[in-house]
C-alpha cells in the first residue's frame, strides 16, 4: 500500500482538525490542554484509505503563531499539503506563514480547502475564494485545486476526496535502496515498553531488531518494536508515519534527533546553503543570529552570506550558516529561517554542504560550486566534486552522501559517463579522465626521466613509481593504476621493473664487451649458479645484468645467477622429468637431476615458479 504523507495546514481556528475528523474519524486535538483550548499544540496525526487503496497519511500541525516550532518538525517526508482557509475569514497571516513555509520546504503538491462554507453565504464564499486566488498568484498554490468544504454538513467531503485521490496517483515514491533515515518529531515513554519515538520515514525501511544510531549523539539503539497506523509492524517503508519502541532510556532521546543506520550521516555545526527570502520580511545582516529548522531540530546559528553583507526581502543567496550545536542533516534537506527575535519566519531552501568548513565570504571558487549544486545536473556535481576533492577521487558512496541518492541510481550516470570519457573507473573509485590522464602523463614522466638517467636500469621499480605518484594517487590505486596501464600497452612491467613501451637497454661498445665478457663467465658454471660478487663488483657490469634478466641472463634469489642458455636446458630437464613424474619435482629430486647443491635447488625452483614453468603444491612443484 503506497502511503501519503499530508500535511494540514492553515490559519488558527480555521478547522483543520475538525476537517481531518471528518475524513478519518480521528481526533488529532489529543491532549487536555487541546481539547480544552480548542487548537493543536503538538502534531497529531490520523489515517484513511483513499479509493485507490492509497493511504492518506495526515499530520495535523498547530496553526498558533506561538507553536509554529512544533508545525515546522512535522514538516519531513511531506508528499502533499493540504491548506485549509476560513469561508468567513479568508487569508490571515498564520495561512500565508505555513503556505509560505510549505513552499521553501520544496513541498509541491498541494489542495486548498475552503472550509466551514455553510456558515457563510455563497457571496462570502466567492469573495474568499478571489482572496487565495490574489493572495498566491505567481506561486505555485495560484494553480492548486480548490474545494468548497464543510466537515459539519459534509459538504464537499466527496470532491475533496477525489482530489487527493488524482494528486496522490502523481507522487514518486522514496527508493528503498537508501538508508533509512527518520526525524524525531516526538519522544514518550509506554510503561512495560520503554522509549518510544515517532516521525516520518523518509528513507529506505526499518525491521524490527535492526542495530540502529540516533544522531548527533551517535547514540546506538535496537527496535524492538514497530508501529504503523497504531498496528506492530515487523517493516516500515518510506512515507510511513511510524512509531519506533527502542532499548534506550527516554532522557537519552529528544525531538529532532535523527535515527538511521550507523554511520549514513554526519553531525555538523556548519552548513552552506541557497536561501531564498521571503516577500515583506526583515532583511538578515552579516553575523545576526537565527533560528534555524531543520527535519524536526531547532538550532541556533549565524549567518555569513556570500558576497554581500545584507541579505534583503525577495532575494535568493548563497551562505554559510554555523551553528551553536551541531545537526545530522543531508546534502539537498531543505530548512526554514527564523529571526531571533523578534520570531519571524523570513525564508528558507536547500542544504548545499551538510558538512562544510569555515571559508572566506569571497572565496570564488566556492561561490561557483554552491551555484553548481543548486542549479547543475548530478554529473556536473559530480566532475566538480572531484576537482575539488583532497585526493582528486571519490567513491560511489562518496556521490550518494554528496547526491543523497540511491547508489543504482548513480551507477547508471557514472557509466554513463564512463562510456563518453568522463569518468574513469579504478578498483572502487572514480576520476575525471582529464586528472586519469594527466597522472598516466606523469608516470610516463618519470619512466622517461629515469630511463635517460639510468639507460642500463632496464625500468624503475613499482615501489619507487608508486612512491613519486603518491602525492597523485595513493596505495593501492597506484598499483592498480600501474596494472591498468600494462593491460592498456601503454607502459610494461619486467621483473618489477616499470618502463615505457619503446624502452629498450641501449649498449656502447664497451658495455657490449662486458656483457658478453659475462655471458662467458656464465657459460663456464653450466648449470650451477654463480653469486654476483664472484661475476663482477663493477656497478656498470651489475646493471647490465639487471637489464637484460630473463633475456641474457636469470637472477635468482640472494643475488645468484645463471646464464640464458643453462636455465632453458634447465626447463627442459624439468618438464621432461615431470612428465615421467606428474606427481611433481621436490628439492632433492632436483638436486638429484642436476647434481647440486639444496641451496641451489631451492632457488632455481623458486626462480621456475616465479616465471610460470611450475608452480608449488603441496610442497612439490608441478607443470603451471
Amino acid at each position: 500500500m503506497d502511503y501519503i504523507v499530508t500535511a494540514t495546514a492553515g490559519h488558527v481556528d480555521h478547522g483543520k482538525t475538525t476537517l481531518i475528523k471528518r475524513l478519518t474519524g480521528t481526533d488529532t486535538d489529543t491532549a487536555p490542554e487541546e481539547k480544552e483550548r480548542g487548537l493543536t499544540i503538538n502534531l497529531g496525526f490520523a489515517y484513511f484509505d483513499l479509493p485507490s487503496k492509497r493511504r492518506i497519511a495526515f499530520v495535523d500541525v498547530p496553526g498558533h503563531e506561538r507553536f509554529l516550532k512544533n508545525m515546522i518538525s512535522g514538516l519531513t517526508g511531506i508528499d502533499m499539503a493540504l491548506l485549509v482557509v476560513d469561508a468567513g475569514e479568508g487569508v490571515m497571516p498564520q495561512t500565508r506563514e505555513h503556505a509560505s513555509i510549505l513552499m521553501l520546504l520544496g513541498i509541491r503538491k498541494f489542495i486548498i480547502a475552503v472550509t466551514k462554507a455553510d456558515a457563510v453565504d455563497d457571496e462570502m464564499c466567492e469573495l474568499t475564494i478571489e482572496d487565495i486566488r490574489e493572495q498566491f498568484s505567481g506561486t505555485i498554490l495560484e494553480n492548486a485545486p480548490l474545494v468548497v468544504t464543510d466537515a459539519i454538513s459534509g459538504r464537499g467531503i466527496t470532491e475533496l476526496i477525489s482530489v487527493m485521490d488524482q494528486i496522490a496517483s502523481t507522487i514518486q515514491r522514496h527508493p528503498l535502496q537508501k538508508q533509512p533515515r527518520l526525524n524525531i518529531d516526538r519522544v514518550f515513554t509506554i510503561k512495560g515498553h520503554g522509549t518510544v519515538v515517532t516521525g516520518t520515514l523518509i528513507d529506505g525501511q526499518i525491521k524490527v531488531g535492526d542495530q540502529l544510531e540516533i544522531y548527533p549523539a551517535q547514540i546506538p539503539v535496537r527496535v524492538k518494536n514497530i508501529q504503523v497506523n497504531d498496528m506492530d509492524q515487523e517493516l516500515a517503508l518510506p512515507d510511513h508515519r511510524v512509531a519506533l519502541n527502542l532499548d534506550v532510556k527516554n532522557e537519552r532521546v529528544h525531538k529532532g534527533e535523527v535515527v538511521t543506520t550507523p554511520g549514513n550521516i554526519k553531525d555538523s555545526k556548519v552548513i552552506d546553503v541557497q536561501l531564498t527570502m521571503l516577500n515583506n520580511v526583515p532583511s538578515l545582516k552579516l553575523n545576526e543570529r537565527i533560528r534555524l529548522y531543520v527535519g524536526s531540530m531547532e538550532v541556533f546559528g549565524r549567518i555569513y552570506p556570500m558576497k554581500v553583507d545584507t541579505v534583503k526581502a525577495n532575494t535568493t543567496c548563497f551562505m554559510q550558516i554555523r551553528l551553536e550545536n551541531a545537526i545530522a542533516a543531508k546534502n539537498g534537506d531543505r530548512f526554514i529561517i527564523r529571526t531571533y527575535s523578534p520570531m519571524v519566519t523570513v525564508g528558507g531552501g536547500k542544504i548545499l554542504s551538510a558538512s562544510a568548513k569555515h571559508h572566506s565570504r569571497n572565496n570564488q571558487s566556492i561561490f561557483n560550486t554552491l551555484q553548481l549544486r543548486a542549479n547543475g545536473n548530478q554529473h556536473e556535481i559530480m566532475v566538480d566534486y572531484l576537482n575539488h576533492s583532497k585526493n582528486k577521487t571519490a567513491t560511489i558512496s562518496d556521490f550518494a552522501d554528496l547526491l543523497d541518492t540511491d547508489v543504482k541510481s548513480l551507477t547508471k550516470i557514472l557509466n554513463d559517463g564512463i562510456e563518453k570519457k568522463s569518468f574513469v573507473k579504478i578498483a572502487t573509485n572514480y576520476f575525471t579522465n582529464r586528472y586519469f590522464q594527466s597522472i598516466e602523463n606523469e608516470i610516463l614522466n618519470i619512466l622517461i626521466t629515469s630511463e635517460n638517467k639510468h639507460p642500463l636500469m632496464g625500468g624503475i621499480s613499482r615501489p619507487e613509481l608508486i612512491s613519486k605518484i603518491n602525492q597523485f594517487i595513493q596505495l593501492p590505486l597506484g598499483n592498480e593504476m600501474i596494472k591498468r596501464m600494462v593491460e592498456e600497452k601503454k607502459i610494461k612491467v619486467n621483473h618489477d621493473l616499470v618502463s615505457t613501451m619503446e624502452f629498450k637497454v641501449q649498449l656502447n661498445q664497451r658495455q657490449s664487451i662486458l656483457k658478453n665478457k659475462l655471458k662467458k663467465q656464465l657459460a663456464e658454471t653450466e648449470l650451477t649458479p654463480i653469486a654476483l660478487d664472484e661475476l663482477t663488483n663493477d656497478k656498470e657490469t651489475q646493471a647490465i645484468l639487471v637489464a637484460f634478466d630473463g633475456q641474457d641472463f636469470i637472477q635468482l634469489n640472494d643475488d645468484y645467477y645463471l646464464g640464458i642458455e643453462a636455465y632453458q636446458q634447465i626447463i627442459s630437464n624439468v618438464k621432461r622429468y615431470l612428465s615421467e613424474h606428474p606427481s611433481g619435482i621436490g628439492i632433492s629430486e632436483y638436486r638429484d637431476l642436476t647434481n647440486t647443491s639444496r641451496k641451489y635447488a631451492v632457488m632455481v625452483l623458486e626462480r621456475l615458479d616465479k616465471d610460470h614453468i611450475t608452480k608449488l603444491l603441496n610442497r612439490t612443484h608441478v607443470l603451471n
